[in-house]
């Protein structure tokens, strides 16, 4: 469960105001919505766990933290553009709260980073991209439920146009000299990575 004392000391933290009262209620809102199965509060607390791990490497860990409680605030799979708004709701709230363009425009980089079509831009963004990515590297059972969790948040695609562009995807991290963008995380999570990876892509093709 998303802790509400967390949220509202990271806000404070980060623009020295307390957040509007109804801003966690509507996080939590969000990623309580029916259709998601994967990108839920279970995926923001993942990510905070491996956050607290790391924080200590982060140049700005609270823009960091942000990024990571607003990354898939907006979540619809038929969509194209679930990371661009996710970010403008995080710009939102920054500006709500008075806070410097400056910060804005660098959690609005942080979060579009997760759309994972080019290298971060940053240190921080890399961070934040291989956290949001160390599910590739969780245990064989972890990792399967995510893929099942996965098919049914796009249940609404076919059989063949899922397995296609599902293991487009996969195939993609394989392709990489490196599937995480920090040593740390590779060390860590990339050789695991790979096997889960080739596991279901060998699945996707029976």
């Amino acid at each position: 469960m998303l802790d509400n004392t967390r949220w509202n000391n990271l806000l404070l933290r980060l623009t020295g105001h307390p957040p509007p009262h109804d801003s966690f209620g509507r996080l939590a809102a969000a990623y309580s919505e029916p259709h998601r199965h994967y990108h839920t509060a279970y995926h923001v607390e993942h990510c905070l766990s491996e956050f607290d791990s790391v924080a200590g490497s982060c140049e700005s860990p609270d823009e960091v933290e942000f990024g990571i409680w607003l990354h898939d605030v907006v979540y619809d799979p038929r969509a194209s553009d679930n990371e661009e708004q996710s970010a403008r709701i995080a710009g939102e709230i920054l500006e709500y709260m008075d806070c410097p363009p400056r910060l804005i425009t660098g959690i609005r980089e942080l979060i579009l980073a997760t759309r994972h079509i080019c290298p971060p831009p940053t240190p921080d963004a890399c961070l934040l991209v291989d956290i949001d990515l160390s599910v590739l590297g969780q245990s064989p059972d972890v990792f399967e439920k995510y893929e099942r969790a996965i098919r049914t948040e796009y249940s609404w695609v076919s059989e063949e146009s899922y397995k296609i562009g599902r293991s487009g995807v996969l195939r993609s991290f394989l392709g990489k000299s490196a599937i995480y963008c920090t040593d740390g995380f590779e060390k860590k999570y990339g050789q695991q990575a790979r096997e889960n990876i080739m596991v279901a892509l060998a699945a996707l093709e029976r």
